[in-house]
């Protein structure tokens, strides 16, 4: 590690307890061979009121949450059990940017802030609801604060393409929108033995793992983009 870099686990530490939550939420996704996103919403002051993760794999979940479907992605499952009209002025916290779907639901609650930690290409923009109509526009949009510019904002993008081979279409539009030193990263962890090591650490363990590769990671982006 060079000189002056911050060490892993003092990044990790000085995350939120938000952050965390979605963070440990998107492990467990990648540990049951879902996608691995996970959220959190939470109050203003930080009081978590429900962290959920992607199901689209799974056959059984929490009550009040959906499995088994295109629709069972991290945000719309900790949206889901908050009660209508019980709460108000609510942050989301993801680990990577929500899609059209995730979008539309964000805008349908009491959501008035967005964290995200990753950027995610091919959904980039999908927020921007008020082009739709008059009604859209005039409405208050979500505060998004995001995607990450370290390696944490990375990791998070990462892992979300970790585990089942992605259909030739979506990686080739991921390729051309710039992702394909990520797309190697995350198919060498996708690999069976890899996925399982990976697995077998905490999420902040697995962050400390991967640092030095995340690092070369955000330098060679970087370098690409200037």
């Amino acid at each position: 590690m060079g000189r002056g870099q911050e060490r892993p686990e003092a990044a990790w530490e000085r995350l939120d307890a938000c952050w965390k939550a979605a963070f440990s939420q998107a492990w467990e996704a990648l540990r049951t061979g879902n996608i691995p996103v996970g959220a959190c919403i939470s109050t203003r002051e930080g009081e978590i009121v429900h962290a959920a993760r992607n199901r689209v794999m799974d056959g059984s979940g929490p009550a009040g949450e959906t499995w088994g479907s295109a629709l069972s992605h991290a945000e719309v499952n900790a949206l889901a059990r908050v009660g209508f009209r019980q709460h108000s002025d609510l942050v989301l916290t993801t680990t990577l940017e929500p899609c059209l779907q995730c979008a539309a639901a964000i805008r349908l609650a009491p959501v008035t802030t967005v964290r995200f930690a990753g950027a995610d290409s091919y959904w980039a923009g999908c927020h921007d609801f008020g082009r739709l109509s008059a009604r859209e526009a005039g409405r208050r949009q979500p505060r998004r604060v995001g995607p990450r510019s370290d390696e944490l904002g990375l990791f998070a993008t990462v892992i979300s393409r970790v585990g089942p081979a992605l259909s030739p279409r979506y990686e080739e539009w991921l390729r051309q929108a710039g992702e394909g030193a990520l797309l190697a990263l995350a198919r060498r962890l996708s690999r069976p033995d890899e996925v399982t090591r990976l697995a077998s650490y905490e999420v902040g363990a697995a962050f400390a793992r991967l640092y030095p590769e995340l690092t070369g990671l955000r330098a060679e982006l970087s370098a690409g983009a200037s």
